[in-house]
């Protein structure tokens, strides 16, 4: 009913209205196109993600109106909004949450800012992917546990991790980074559980390359370029010049700004390149500026890191965006929680469980020093900021109830 709320006329974001209109270019002959804004020409576009473009070509041949795919996606992330919650209350009672509190913690998942309004009230794919990745982990907890892996299981694993990294691309680098640490948490469980860490990590990665091979395919005929995106030395200049504040840039091809002079006094040629060659381009400019400017970068990271660990939440139109005091208090409380914990207050000790939990605030907060604070992708690291503080206040309340103390 939210979602129906605020989109009244059922409108897809910026992101997907590009690649619909990717979409309708190949449907009408036109290939895999787009019409360049700023230099008004149309040509081979790569830039977001291309599995939604494969979508919604399939969706037209079908003769099937865009609204109905519209409210077709609405109704699977209100069901993945309710699978969150569940895996979010599960996951605690796997950490050893009391029941209640457990339950506690699902509730305030669905009331989170980003998850009920911010970024869960609108039209974005993140909707479908956060609840996966809550199932996730915590299917991962239970390998790690000793839990038995079963076929269906198996096949919910892969399924969760192609689909998420089909429509996030910045996916891959989280479920690598959270195999990573799977895999390692697993050598400690004796060679009958490294086998199933190894062969569920390989079977995945292959699944998920499957997958990707006809977007490989695609881009290579468009680009002579085995690539997934283009978007990726954009992003990188972004985050790394002497002008940016560590987040989008909303004027970031504007010419008359500072951003595309200086990338033009580096690039003259920049007009003349195609999506991915100015992708490069823009990658080789942003390592440059890197090994130029090391003082400006150890200062972006610690401004990136404040950025990303701020109470703000993402608004799709906004330079900057509102601070809650509901992201405020729950960051608040996962600091204190960080702190009491690496101090040992009263016992207080991470288990190695914890690194599962912890991955994909990592992760996210990686690419925002790599990138920028991009408060999408920091969507992914909101449960853990989350649950670490339930989880830490159990474990602070067992601890005196052990001592006696209570």
């Amino acid at each position: 009913m939210l979602n129906l709320h605020l989109n009244p006329g059922l409108e897809w974001n910026y992101d997907e209205r590009r690649n619909g209109r990717i979409a309708d270019n190949y449907l009408a002959g036109r290939g895999y196109v787009s019409t360049d804004p700023e230099r008004h020409i149309v040509r081979p576009d790569a830039f977001h993600a291309s599995f939604p473009v494969f979508v919604y070509i399939g969706w037209a041949r079908l003769g099937l109106p865009k609204h109905y795919l519209t409210l077709l996606v609405y109704a699977a992330a209100a069901g993945c909004y309710l699978l969150g919650g569940l895996y979010v209350q599960r996951t605690l009672w796997h950490f050893g949450v009391s029941h209640g509190l457990s339950w506690v913690g699902a509730g305030l998942w669905a009331v989170y800012p980003s998850v009920v309004y911010y970024i869960g009230g609108f039209w974005w794919f993140e909707n479908l992917a956060l609840p996966l990745l809550i199932m996730v982990i915590y299917k991962l907890l239970r390998l790690y546990g000793g839990r038995p892996l079963s076929w269906p299981d198996a096949w919910l694993l892969v399924g969760a991790v192609v689909l998420s990294c089909l429509l996030r691309g910045y996916l891959l680098a989280v479920y690598g980074l959270v195999f990573g640490v799977f895999g390692l948490l697993m050598l400690s469980c004796g060679s009958r559980a490294t086998r199933l860490a190894v062969g569920l990590s390989l079977g995945i990665a292959l699944a998920v390359g499957i997958a990707h091979l006809p977007i490989f395919l695609k881009n290579h005929q468009l680009f002579g370029a085995w690539t997934l995106s283009n978007q990726a030395g954009f992003e990188l200049l972004q985050g790394h010049n002497s002008v940016t504040q560590g987040r989008f840039m909303f004027d970031w091809d504007d010419r008359t700004k500072p951003f595309d002079q200086y990338l033009r006094t580096h690039v003259p040629q920049l007009d003349a390149l195609d999506q991915y060659q100015e992708s490069q381009a823009r990658a080789r400019v942003a390592r440059q500026w890197i090994a130029t400017h090391p003082a400006q970068e150890a200062q972006l990271w610690l401004r990136k890191t404040a950025l990303f660990f701020s109470p703000e939440n993402f608004i799709a139109d906004a330079p900057r965006t509102p601070w809650h005091p509901f992201t405020a208090l729950v960051h608040l409380a996962f600091f204190v929680a960080l702190v009491l914990t690496l101090g040992q207050y009263q016992g207080l000790r991470f288990e190695r469980r914890d690194a599962l939990l912890l991955t994909p605030l990592i992760a996210a907060w990686l690419l925002s020093l790599i990138f920028f604070v991009g408060f999408r992708w920091r969507f992914f690291a909101e449960p853990a900021l989350l649950l670490f503080p339930l989880i830490t206040a159990q474990r602070f309340w067992q601890g005196r109830v052990r001592s006696g103390a209570l």
